[in-house]
């Protein structure tokens, strides 16, 4: 994981700034640094080593000519393929690493070079030769990068606190995006916390030539189902195939990897599997460790019995580091050094066992995240068979969810779906239009806004509903694939792990992976009251069965934080959230005792309304890098 920047100025860009930049960046682990400058432009990268090929190039990476300069951040699944690409073009590389395979793809095929990309990570490209920067981001999102732009000028990093470094002016909150994280409603993908800051949206590229920033999106989510087989057993080997190449891929590194162990089905699976791939002398790393978070024995987090069964089935132990557990004032100050909202509190939890794998040597790590996302399933196999005239699925479907809920409720379940496959469009999008005013008037937390803001969500939800496609199915699948949410857990496990010099990987969120579900029928996916069907089938000689047959699933809320939360919010609400809600409309919530039973229910609002207050404070004192010595101050 590295730390990247650039700007294009065009008056020219001066040594002072590119030093700003630089010595912000470097105020994270790092194995190297380095900077380039020529004409209006400037680019910065602070590496972190985690695979051998990335040794063998220092960043940025320059063409012979000095016209074209590269820095990269995160890791590439496919390098070998594309490397054998450019060679076929002619292309001659001088290493491995992913930062020069990536500008000599930029060099032969020019922004499109963003298609060929499979992976996690954010790139800049500074191009003389066409007098313009590049950069582009993964499908996901996984490494941020922001930018700004200020007559002529465009900055750009993969942190706020390097934007706030450059800015030429004190940055100001956006009262729109801090409406998102008080009511938890994600509808703005571009939007940061601050006014005029940008971020780059995932799977889009950007190209600036110092009149107008341009941006298009490269990569959509696949909807129409694809990928038919006969038996379970066809698609369960098709599912391993992809899972076994997604965790290989994902293993590439020169140090031993970690692989998070929670003992929940995605993460037990990915350590099995990472054991059978080194086993069979396929990993690319020499070798795993299973790490696993021990939270307080009979609590609503405790899964060690499940990890530890995992670790006894293929004979490998596990190293278990309780969880993180700060207080409030860690998380305030934590956020104020990353020039950010502060992190929720079931992402800081894992920041001691993130700091273990370091201090183990390793600098990688392997998450389960994504398997509820794509393998859970739901019910819209009803609206497919109906949209494909496939009766006897449908019927097949109907009996397999009567056994499973009964009769009456399996029955009122597909007529339902049925019903709202069959109505024609324009009813169908009437009813969804009453629908949604209809909860708009109910939404408790978004009539905590005042009222200016709650029109701007509104407005902001029916600009994001019709960016989505109409059919239910397909929106469905694009909304998961690209909520603005996800972008910014992304980018606040990313900004936790960068300050510590750790990269996670996700297998189960690769584009690989990602298009397999969504190609594949939801009835595979789930049977009945069964989630993750195709998952267990798959995986049926690879987990034991305590995991296999596992339906709870561990609850990682934090009572004593949460309370916490709620008394920031009371004693600062009347300053600091005064001008963007209704402090009247808020009294309910904060009268809500989070030590009971009820405030697991308003954990994430309360999260919300904490990390906006606190945002809200720190936004009247902006820190910047002092040029001259390159120390964090505060700007006056």
């Amino acid at each position: 994981m590295s730390a990247i920047g650039a700007i294009f100025a065009t008056g020219g860009v001066g040594a002072s700034e590119v030093g700003a930049m630089l010595a912000s960046l470097g105020q994270v682990p790092h194995d190297q640094s380095g900077s380039w400058m020529s004409g209006p432009m400037g680019i910065a990268a602070c590496t972190l080593h985690t695979n051998a090929e990335s040794r063998e190039c220092a960043q940025p990476n320059v063409s012979d000519d000095d016209q074209l300069a590269a820095v990269f951040d995160g890791h590439l699944l496919n390098p070998n393929e594309i490397a054998a690409d450019l060679e076929a073009k002619g292309v001659r590389l001088r290493t491995g690493s992913d930062v020069e395979i990536a500008r000599r793809a930029y060099e032969v095929w020019g922004e499109r070079c963003a298609d060929r990309f499979l992976g996690e990570y954010a790139l800049i490209i500074a191009d003389r030769r066409e007098g313009k920067i590049f950069a582009t981001r993964d499908h996901m999102g996984f490494l941020p990068l922001y930018y700004r732009e200020e007559q002529g000028r465009l900055i750009m990093a993969s942190d706020l606190r390097t934007i706030a470094a450059l800015s030429k002016a004190q940055l100001e909150p956006d009262h729109r995006y801090i409406a998102q994280v008080i009511t938890k409603r994600w509808f703005l993908r571009d939007a940061t916390p601050w006014k005029g800051v940008k971020r780059l949206t995932r799977a889009h590229t950007l190209s600036f030539d110092g009149r107008r920033v341009s941006t298009c999106k490269y990569w959509v989510p696949p909807t129409e189902v694809t990928i038919r087989y006969g038996s379970e057993e066809e698609y369960a080997e098709h599912y391993r195939e992809v899972l076994f190449d997604c965790v290989r891929r994902s293993s590439r590194c020169d140090a031993p990897v970690g692989v998070a162990v929670s003992g929940g089905l995605d993460s037990s699976s990915l350590f099995c599997v990472a054991d059978r791939l080194q086993q069979s002398g396929q990993l690319l790393a020499p070798g795993i460790t299973g790490y696993s978070l021990a939270a307080e024995e009979g609590g609503n987090a405790f899964e060690l019995p499940y990890a530890r069964a995992v670790a006894a089935h293929v004979g490998r132990t596990l190293t278990e580091v309780p969880l993180f557990d700060p207080d409030i004032d860690w998380y305030t100050q934590d956020a104020k050094w990353h020039h950010g909202i502060p992190v929720p509190s079931n992402g800081a939890m894992m920041l001691g066992m993130e700091k273990q794998v370091v201090a183990d040597g390793s600098r990688v790590m392997i998450s389960g995240s994504g398997g509820d996302e794509w393998l859970q399933g739901n019910h819209q196999y009803y609206r497919e068979f109906i949209a494909e005239r496939n009766i006897s699925g449908y019927l097949r479907a109907l009996r397999r969810d009567g056994d499973a809920y009964g009769w009456m409720k399996a029955g009122k379940l597909a007529l339902r779906l049925t019903a709202a496959e069959l109505t024609p469009g324009p009813i169908r999008s009437a009813v969804r239009k009453r629908l949604r005013d209809r909860r708009r008037r109910l939404d408790g937390p978004l009539n905590w806004l005042s009222p200016d803001l709650r029109d701007a969500m509104i407005e902001a939800e029916e600009a994001y509903e019709a960016d989505l496609p109409e059919n239910a199915v397909h929106w469905s699948k694009h909304n998961i694939a690209t909520s603005p949410f996800s972008d910014l857990s992304h980018s606040l496990m990313r900004r936790q792990r960068a300050a510590i010099g750790f990269e996670a990987r996700h297998p189960m969120l690769s584009r690989a992976f990602i298009e397999f579900s969504l190609r594949t029928p939801a009835e595979v996916k789930r049977r009945g009251t069964v989630a993750k069907a195709l998952h267990r089938k798959a995986m049926e000689d690879i987990l034991p069965p305590v995991i296999l047959e596992r339906q709870s699933k561990a609850n990682f809320t934090n009572t004593k934080i949460d309370s916490q939360f709620a008394d920031y919010v009371r004693n600062n609400a009347g300053k600091q959230l005064a001008d963007i809600c209704d402090l009247e409309a808020l009294k309910p919530i904060l009268e809500v005792d989070f030590n009971a039973p009820e405030g697991d229910y308003w954990a994430w609002e309360i999260w919300g309304l904490y990390a906006s207050a606190a945002f809200l404070y720190q936004g009247n004192c902006v820190t910047e890098i002092n040029p001259a010595t390159g120390v964090q101050q505060d700007r006056k």
